[in-house]
């Protein structure tokens, strides 16, 4: 598939779901989305948690929970294909297959 410019990975598509620095969400849209959680940029440490039976997917900033961002049947079936997209100077270490922290028990 051809990668198209303009556009942000993933949160602009149906299936696509994003948790933006700017204390937004996006889903199907790369223009706007609700306020959620709170801002980051240069540091901080961020928490996903994908419920597939529930179709919930939660974020979690500093070990906050910032809870249930959204909720949809698109995220109770696979294949998932998860994406972290930096802006500007950044890096990160990506962790996964780890049991799921307490903060996002329920």
């Amino acid at each position: 598939e051809m990668c198209i410019r303009d556009r942000y990975m993933g949160c602009d598509y149906e299936h696509g779901f994003g948790y933006y620095g700017l204390g937004q969400l996006r889903h199907n849209s790369n223009a706007s989305g609700p306020q959620f959680g709170k801002k980051f940029k240069k540091e901080g440490v961020l928490g996903i948690f994908l419920d597939m039976n529930r179709g919930e997917l939660s974020f979690s900033l500093n070990g906050e929970n910032m809870g249930v961002a959204f909720k949809s049947d698109a995220l109770k079936s696979g294949p998932i294909y998860a994406a972290v997209s930096l802006l500007h100077c950044a890096g990160f270490v990506l962790v996964n297959g780890i049991p799921a922290p307490e903060i996002f028990i329920k």
